[in-house]
């Protein structure tokens, strides 16, 4: 039986219930968590107005679905927001004025955890080493992690944690005299940063920064890649209070404990297991993304395959019959050809909605083979915006189809708008604003070869909004329509209605018919 005292009706406003096409309502009633009319301000209180209800005059304001960010670090994004920063350092020198400010105001932390660096941006022109960081700090363990994550520099003290481990070059690279250098790629960085992120603990901290600061941005579902199973020990009990919709994605190594993790997150709204995140190759910036020619800035450089077809396939057959999507990080094109190829090899019963994360480095023959084998694609449009190397990097040529929206959305690819925070900024609006003006603010040179890898507006929400939800598997979420959920933001303005899209800002934040952030 319905109740009448869950009923809230929110009329008076300009609410955009779906983007594709573009619908436009005066209201919207709610009733418990979903969503149970749409339409005329007037009608709504005929059909409502003496029940028990809540009223909410949106008083002419703009409303929206919730943005649905399908490829985000959870638990690093919180970390950003607690660490020290490292976005912006235009210098070593100034990287390390700023590590010694930041032990100066935190004199009892065990490990320094930085984050956001990017080598590409130091007037030293090199990438930074132990010797720089032991220079400022050898009492305790130092771990700085390049913004993309695949890359980080250590102190000394941190190099002590290797213990009898050992990485290979290119992932561990030496100095000239034969020394390693402190620079960690890879299976390297990743192994040091957990070392750093069990000495720093927090991680419940994190998390809940993490989705304060999410909600504050109109941000309601998550794609939560590389998930750790602690976080799924946090969230299964607390994720209702923190108000964000999860959908996880497994580190690899939590893969044998898929079934019994999904049995103790039970039924839950804010909490659902959707698979597991696989890596295929690394990134340009560190240049370890999987490239069939070499780079145009390193003519001995492709990249690194870490699992080529063969080894996908034996995975994918690993977890067969246990519901689980893979979310398969590929930026280079190598890499990308290595998950056609072991989809169109793979049972399709096996396989349960695949996904490519990035697809940075496409080829015209790509976008036939995705969208026939319906695998899906989560893409970064501020990417554009953050590799303003990128260009060197690729070469003209490959520069074409890089960093690639519109080509996938016209090629009917199922396609969702991330951001991978904190390697970019989690802030929807400026990831629209990439996606729909691609850096001709910032002047950035990849324009010049792919300016037609811009979409409009519409189209933009529409990949933030249905479209991420589409690679989450959930079809309550990303569009206000009855019986999905009731999860929405109210604008400060409307995006249709401005030229400086970054000017937008988020009053509120409702989340199951509940308001999770208000701005003050």
């Amino acid at each position: 039986m319905r109740r009448t005292d869950d009923i809230k009706i929110f009329y008076n406003g300009t609410i955009y219930s779906k983007f594709i096409p573009l619908t436009t309502v005066e209201s919207i009633v709610t009733n418990g968590d979903k969503i149970e009319f749409c339409g005329k301000s007037e009608e709504a209180m005929e059909l409502y107005g003496k029940k028990v209800v809540t009223f909410v005059n949106l008083n002419k304001r703009i409303v929206i679905p919730g943005f649905v960010d399908s490829h985000i670090h959870l638990d690093d994004l919180g970390g950003s927001l607690n660490f020290l920063d490292l976005r912006g350092s235009d210098s070593i020198k100034e990287m390390k004025k700023r590590l010694h400010d930041y032990h100066l105001k935190n004199p009892d932390v065990r490990v320094i955890i930085g984050m956001g660096w990017d080598q590409e941006s130091f007037s030293e022109g090199r990438w930074p080493n132990r010797g720089d960081i032991d220079k400022v700090e050898t009492g305790i363990p130092v771990f700085l992690e390049r913004f993309c994550e695949h890359a980080a520099v250590i102190n000394t003290k941190m190099l002590e944690y290797l213990n009898s481990n050992v990485f290979p070059d290119p992932i561990f690279p030496v100095s000239p005299d034969g020394k390693l250098s402190g620079v960690v790629k890879e299976e390297a960085a990743w192994f040091f940063k957990e070392k750093a992120l069990e000495i720093a603990g927090n991680l419940e901290r994190n998390l809940l920064s993490a989705s304060n600061y999410l909600l504050s941005l109109g941000i309601t579902s998550v794609g939560f890649v590389s998930c750790g199973c602690e976080s799924v020990d946090f969230l299964s009990s607390e994720g209702s209070k923190l108000g964000l919709r999860v959908f996880a994605y497994l580190k690899d190594e939590c893969m044998d404990r898929l079934e019994d993790l999904r049995n103790k997150v039970g039924s839950n709204t804010y909490l659902q297991i959707n698979g597991i995140k696989l890596f295929v190759d690394g990134a340009l910036g560190a240049g370890t993304a999987a490239l069939r020619e070499p780079y145009a800035d390193d003519s001995t450089n492709e990249g690194i395959l870490y699992l080529n077809s063969e080894k996908l396939i034996g995975t994918f057959e690993r977890l067969k019959g246990k519901r689980a999507q893979f979310a398969i990080h590929a930026i280079g094109d190598k890499g990308i050809d290595a998950v056609i190829d072991a989809v169109s090899r793979t049972d399709p019963k096996i396989l349960i909605e695949p996904r490519i994360e990035h697809c940075t480095v496409l080829r015209q023959d790509h976008t036939s083979k995705l969208k026939e084998l319906g695998i899906g694609v989560s893409v970064q449009p501020a990417f554009v915006i953050d590799d303003w190397w990128a260009v060197r990097r690729l070469g003209k040529e490959r520069s074409k189809m890089s960093y690639p929206l519109a080509t996938l959305f016209a090629s009917n690819v199922k396609l969702g708008i991330s951001t991978d925070s904190p390697v970019s900024s989690p802030d929807p609006w400026l990831s629209v604003d990439a996606a729909v003006n691609r850096g001709e603010r910032e002047k950035r040179e990849i324009l010049e070869y792919s300016a037609n890898e811009r979409v409009d507006l519409s189209t933009a929400l529409y990949l933030y909004t249905a479209g991420s939800a589409s690679l989450l598997m959930n079809g309550k979420i990303g569009s206000l329509e009855v019986g999905n959920f009731a999860d929405f933001a109210i604008l400060s303005k409307d995006p249709f209605d401005t030229q400086n899209l970054r000017s937008v800002k988020v009053v509120e934040t409702i989340i199951g018919g509940i308001t999770r952030f208000k701005a003050t």
